[in-house]
Parts: structure tokens; C-alpha cells; sequence
């Protein structure tokens, strides 16, 4: 389970994460540095269709 600092920490970066993808949606492009960050978590369509999986019927 995970502490309260942990829970904090992973909401700020998942919260810095929508930030960043939503100005990319906007047309917005950032630094090459901000975009390695992404590139190095699980690209989000990946995980999109895990999720998708996980809850299928």
C-alpha cells in the first residue's frame, strides 16, 4: 500500500503528464527534454488498452 507522500507524488506526476499531453493536443509542442520523460513511462495508449481489456465484458 502506498503512503501518503507517495500517493501526493504520483498524483503530481500524473497530473504534470495530462498537463503536458493536453498542450500537445492544443498543438503545443514542448522541449525534446519533456518528451523523453514521456517516452520513458508506458506510452499511454498502451495503457489505455490494457484498461480496455481489463474492463471488456
Amino acid at each position: 500500500m502506498l503512503t501518503e507522500q507517495q500517493k501526493k507524488s504520483r498524483y503530481k506526476a500524473m497530473q504534470a503528464r495530462n498537463y503536458t499531453a493536453s498542450l500537445q493536443l492544443e498543438g503545443i509542442h514542448l522541449e525534446p527534454e519533456t518528451d523523453k520523460q514521456l517516452s520513458s513511462e508506458q506510452s499511454e495508449s498502451k495503457q489505455i488498452a490494457e484498461l480496455k481489456l481489463r474492463y471488456a465484458r
